[in-house]
């Protein structure tokens, strides 16, 4: 059986869906098959992230009603050299709770990782629908208004039935964390009361993929972080790098 991974964020500009979709391309280049499913009704964006905007014939609607096996409904994405697929957002229609509680079984049998997109906000319906072993990663930003939305949110995951929930700080300014403007590491983990799992830097190579739809530079600061987040979470120790040094 594969992993269950909910990217989830307080509230909107965390970069819960680029941390998303990097972490997936890093996971599947790393020998695994991995699916994406964009959870945004009505809002979705991974497409053009994942630069497959031309490609969507079917939804995730499409394979909860039953009109289309996941095979027939996914894309596969580029990015991820073959072993990535995509699942859309619907455009309209609401995700059903039960019926995406029998979807993520039957993914997780044929992929060794699926990452849910979640909407930005409160810990909803649709959580209640993921089985014991989902994992849950909240992302971040290191001013006040994010980790107060982050404390938040870690709070009420931790009252369902996640068998982890992790950090991930995103978009960070190292010099704002010296300079005193945003809180550091330390303040981070103490402020959200979540495990830290990685840290993402500020970077424009990100903004970039995201809105082209192409690979981040494998030597950018946020690809090595991307891919040494994706090491922990397969296992690997892999130490969190002072900040200083990234």
């Amino acid at each position: 059986m594969g992993r269950l991974i909910a990217v989830t964020s307080g509230k909107g500009g965390a970069g819960k869906s680029s941390v998303s979709v990097h972490l997936a391309v890093a996971l599947s280049k790393m020998s695994n098959k991995v699916l994406i499913v964009d959870l945004d009704a009505g809002m979705r964006c991974l497409d053009i992230m994942l630069g497959v905007s031309d490609q969507m014939l079917f939804d995730l609607n499409d394979v909860l009603k039953g009109d289309k096996a996941i095979n027939e409904a996914v894309i596969n994405v580029p990015l991820g050299d073959g072993s990535l697929h995509f699942l859309v957002a619907p455009l309209k229609g609401k995700i059903e709770p039960k019926e995406l509680s029998s979807f993520v079984s039957s993914a997780t049998s044929e992929y060794d990782f699926v990452i849910l997109d979640f909407p930005s906000g409160a810990v909803d319906e649709l959580y209640l629908a993921l089985p014991k072993y989902a994992e849950a990663l909240v992302v971040c930003n290191a001013d006040a208004v994010s980790l107060r939305d982050a404390a938040v949110q870690g709070t009420d995951l931790k009252t369902l039935n996640f068998l982890s929930v992790r950090l991930i700080l995103n978009r960070v300014s190292f010099d704002n964390m010296r300079r005193g403007i945003t809180a550091n590491i330390d303040e981070v983990i103490d402020s959200s009361g979540i495990r830290l799992m990685g840290v993402v830097p500020q970077s424009m190579d990100v903004y970039m993929s995201c809105c082209s739809g192409q690979a981040l530079n494998k030597k950018c600061r946020a690809a090595k972080a991307f891919q040494r987040i994706a090491k922990r979470i397969m296992g690997y120790d892999i130490p969190l790098v002072a900040y200083k040094k990234i």
